[in-house]
Parts: C-alpha cells; structure tokens; sequence
C-alpha cells in the first residue's frame, strides 16, 4: 500500500507555483516598462515643448532689442529736433538715409567726430582762403567757433588733421593776441607758452600747421580754418 506524505508537494505543484511566479514577474516588467515608455514620452514632450519655447522666447528677445534699437534712433533724432535752433543745419545732415532707414551719427556730415567735440577741417581752395575774422564768422554760421584747444591730446589731434601744412601755410585756430596776452576766443588765456614760441603781439593769430604745432601769423592772411563744436 502507498502512503502519500501530506507534507511534500508534487512537482506538479511546485512547476504551477514558479509559473504563477514567473506570470507575476513578468507582468510586473511589463507594467514598469509601459510606465518608463509613457513617462519618457512625456519627458520628450516637454523637452519639445521647453524647446518650443525658448525658441520663440529668443525670437521676443531679438524682436524686443530691434524695435528698443529703432526706438533709440527714434529718440535721438527727435532730441536732435528739438536742439536744431535757427541757422542750424537740417536733421539730415547729421541722420542720412540708407537702405530707406535713417541712421544718426553722432557729428553733422562733414564734421570728424573725437573725444566730446566735432571738428570741421575747412581745407579750402587759394581764391577760398580766409582772415582769422572771417574764418571765425564762417564757425559762427555753423553754430560752432574756431577751435579752441585744451590739452596736449586735441592739440596733436589738430595738428593731424592740419593736412598738408607746411611753414606758415597752416589753419586757423581760435587763438589770437590780445592785450599782450595769447587768448581763445571763449575768453581764456593760453596757459601753456611752451605752445607758441613767438610773443603775443596785437595784430597776430595762430596757425596749427600738420607735424610743426602752432605758430604766429598776421591775422589778415588768408588761411584755411578748423572749427570746433562741443557735444
């Protein structure tokens, strides 16, 4: 007589067990690896839609500083405007058109633009030379006077820009005898005399002439002049 022992199971059991097991097991892999696929479509999504975003950010962005760009040019010539007193020349002079836009610059046209101060370098032709008067009332019709230099820097500067000058064949500067006393046509004394070698003497002016500095002259030659306008 066979004796089943109650308290062994029979492989037929245990292979039914491992198979639920493995049942469960794989269901469970199956569950997590539909929640990792969803979970990353739902990163991929929102990397797109960030990207979307930022991308039409940057576009705001670039939009935002071109209309402030044109909104500044905008501003500075209606300031430019509003300073234009009579006599002045026009806006145009100092914002000319190109590409049908227009573009402001910080001296008139024709004016050279260093340090806080616009300069016009009057090189005139023989028959269109001047006196040190008439050169001063041409600055004056510009809104602007002969220059008047205030440190070793401009000095250079205008003696560069003294093109072509040699011996006495130099500019005009705003710089004339008075008094005994070499003096700028604001009122001021020149401080320096290592400038100008000669003596001031009534009836004398001075020439910024190119690599050679600054020198005396009678003020009724006629000469080419350099203006000077602050900004």
């Amino acid at each position: 007589m066979n004796v089943k022992n109650k308290g062994t199971k029979q492989p037929s059991d245990t292979n039914g067990e491992l198979y639920k097991d493995n049942t469960k097991l794989v269901t469970f892999c199956f569950s997590v690896t539909t929640l990792l696929i969803h979970k990353n479509k739902d990163l991929l999504r929102s990397q797109l839609n960030w990207t979307n975003t930022s991308t039409a950010f940057e576009t705001q962005i670039r939009d935002l500083i071109a209309e402030n760009q044109n909104l500044t040019e905008q501003i500075k010539l209606m300031k430019m405007e509003l300073s234009l007193g009579p006599g002045q020349c026009s806006v145009d002079a100092y914002c000319p058109e190109e590409n049908n836009k227009k573009v402001c610059n910080t001296c008139q046209e024709g004016w050279l633009h260093f340090e806080s101060n616009c300069y016009a370098i009057n090189d005139a032709e023989l028959g269109e030379k001047k006196t040190w008067e008439e050169a001063q009332e041409n600055c004056k019709g510009k809104i602007s006077d002969l220059a008047v230099v205030i440190n070793a820097t401009e000095k250079k500067y205008i003696s560069d820009k003294s093109w072509k000058s040699s011996g006495e064949n130099g500019y005009w500067i705003g710089l004339r005898a008075e008094g005994g006393k070499w003096t700028w046509v604001d009122g001021s004394y020149l401080t320096d005399n290592s400038w100008i070698q000669q003596p001031p003497s009534d009836g004398l002016c001075v020439i910024s002439v190119q690599n050679e500095g600054f020198k005396s002259v009678n003020c009724d030659q006629k000469k080419q002049w350099i203006c000077k306008k602050r900004l």
